[in-house]
């Protein structure tokens, strides 16, 4: 029987017939479809209430998931970044009270520099009006001894602060030259230190000098009427730091002659200007009271001494350690009189005036060593032998150790300067920035506080300062260590360095023509020719031998006579025996 093959329109027309057929049963059999889920979760909830009670919720019942094959959900993306704004919002809501402290602080702040720049801005534009207003100066510091290395730079420093300066120089042309170099208001009158009859004609010239009108090149009448005469305000002391006139030397070699000059340079001629000058501090108390209140300071009294004599002393330098220790302690004595007199004084005067002492190092161009490029035996020529014998090989190891030792760098000028500068202005006219002039009000206190009446200033001065403090054993010890050092070098030669007369010595004489003993006067004049020569085979006998020595007596007449030598060579022993007392040859 032959197959029949459908067409494909009769294949579609059969499924779409079927389609329809099975779409029409099931709409007749299920009418309610959609609503057989609320059917079970009716049927649940029954079998819940009526059924037991340890059935978990539909809700809460999970199908597992497939353990290891299970996909992780995605991360969450990352929030944002916070702000600045959002992490200074969240720290001001955690701490409110130190926000509030902050702001507080700020405020205070800005009102505090806001009106403290507009009250220094108004009393500087009122000084100046009445600095103008006036016209002139009125404060005077005398500077005794302005011709010092340090002297000239002070001067122009005052001047140019608004003081009036008057400096006691010792020659008329160091007095031509200091007043050339300023603008009218110093004056330079000359006062020799080591002469004490120049004192009067200095304090003549010094109180006309201060009923003088300033500027003095100004034109017009050169004096002013007696309530407008300017005032002592400070009275600055720089002659202790004069080198002396004798040279380096041992106290037993010091002439007393020119020790006394220069003690009386020194020391005698400037507290005789203070006892001069002490009633011109005292003479304006009201003055001094308007100064202290206008914040201008409290009159001074400035006295300058060199750090190294006043604070230790050093060998070979004894007449500038005497006379600064000297000043020294009459300074302190001054100091405390003039505070013991202040607590019962009914006028004032006393109250108002400060006495400083100033350690000055080395500042400037001249340190404190005045041996420099000095010949050791140049500086011995006028000794004896037995002084040259003790103390030459001492002496010539300071000179070199002072010429060729490795020295501190001098500390600048203007930091001296400076230094007595605040100290007479009391800290009202230092060269401060803009930042701390809100502190200067407080510096010229502070700085009396903290340093008090002693102030140290210059390359070398605090180290003598502290070194001052030590016990006199350990600071023999540490001055005489390089000399201990020396020695010990010295003890490993075979000839031990010694000082050698820089003439040699007159021969020997024999024992039987022993001359007379001449008068004092010839034989300090005769000294140098009867001295006897030794020869150069018994020189070296006597630098080798153990055996040979010299043994010197010296004999001082007093002041101004002749040292006599007495001395016995031993280096002929066997003669030496046979011979008398009587024989030995003395000089």
């Amino acid at each position: 029987m032959p197959t029949v093959v459908p067409t494909i329109e009769q294949i579609e027309d059969y499924l779409q017939s079927l389609e329809e057929l099975i779409y029409s049963s099931l709409s007749a059999a299920t009418p309610d479809m959609p609503r057989v889920s609320e059917a079970i979760q009716r049927l649940w909830e029954d079998v819940l209430r009526f059924g037991p009670q340890s059935l978990p919720s539909l809700n809460d019942i999970h199908i597992p998931g497939l353990g290891t094959f299970e996909v992780p959900p995605p991360p969450p993306p990352p929030p944002p970044p916070r702000t600045f704004w959002d992490k200074s919002a969240d720290w001001v809501a955690e701490h409110p009270w130190r926000t509030a402290g902050i702001g507080i602080g700020i405020v205070g702040a800005s009102l505090l520099v806001g009106y403290g720049s507009i009250k220094f801005v108004n009393s500087t534009r009122a000084k100046k009006v009445k600095l103008t207003s006036s016209g002139e100066t009125k404060q005077v510091i005398i500077v005794l001894g302005g011709d010092v290395a340090s002297g000239l730079p002070l001067i122009l420093e005052l001047e140019k602060k608004g003081y009036i300066v008057i400096a006691s120089v010792s020659t008329p042309e160091a007095a031509d030259k200091i007043e050339q170099a300023c603008n009218g208001y110093v004056r330079a009158l000359v006062l020799d230190p080591s002469e004490p009859d120049t004192i009067p004609y200095f304090l003549r010239s010094l109180s006309s000098t201060l009923s003088r009108r300033f500027p003095i090149t100004a034109a017009g009448d050169p004096h002013v009427s007696p309530s407008s005469h300017p005032h002592v305000h400070s009275i600055i002391c720089l002659l202790p730091l004069l080198p002396p006139a004798a040279p380096p030397s041992p106290l037993e070699h010091l002439p007393a002659h020119d020790y006394a000059a220069h003690l009386q340079a020194t020391h005698i001629t400037p507290f005789q200007l203070f006892q001069t000058l002490l009633p011109l501090l005292r003479a304006s108390p009201a003055r001094a009271r308007d100064a202290v209140s206008q914040g201008k300071g409290k009159k001074s009294i400035v006295v300058c001494l060199p750090a190294i004599a006043a604070r230790v002393g050093v060998p070979f330098c004894g007449a500038q350690a005497m006379s600064a220790a000297a000043t020294l302690r009459g300074v302190e004595v001054l100091r405390r009189e003039i505070r013991m007199a202040a607590l019962s004084d009914s006028t004032g005067s006393l109250r108002n005036i400060k006495v400083i002492t100033v350690d000055v190092g080395s500042v400037g161009d001249v340190g404190p060593e005045v041996t420099r490029g000095a010949d050791p035996a140049s500086l011995m020529q006028e000794w004896t032998p037995g002084e040259a014998a003790a103390y030459g090989t001492a002496f010539v190891s300071a000179v070199q150790a002072a010429q060729h030792g490795v020295h501190r760098k001098p500390t600048d000028a203007s930091v001296f300067v400076q230094t007595l500068v605040d100290i007479v202005s009391n800290g009202q006219k230092s060269n401060v920035t803009s930042v701390a002039a809100v502190l200067k009000l407080g510096l010229g206190r502070l700085r009396e506080y903290v340093f008090g009446s002693r102030v140290v200033v210059g390359a070398g001065a605090g180290t003598y300062a502290l070194a001052s403090y030590l016990p006199p054993l350990i600071l023999d010890a540490l001055l005489n260590l390089p000399h201990f050092l020396s020695t010990l070098r010295n003890g490993f030669l075979l000839v031990p360095p010694r000082a050698i007369p820089s003439q040699p010595l007159p021969p020997v004489q024999p024992a039987s023509t022993a001359q007379p003993t001449a008068p004092q006067g010839e034989k300090s004049a005769q000294q140098p020719e009867e001295l006897p020569r030794v020869s150069d085979g018994e020189q070296e006998h006597e630098q080798l031998s153990e055996t040979g020595s010299d043994a010197d007596v010296e004999s001082n007449s007093g002041y101004g006579s002749g040292v006599g030598e007495s001395w016995v060579s031993l280096s002929g022993r066997a003669s030496g025996r046979e011979q008398s007392p009587a024989a030995v040859p003395r000089a």
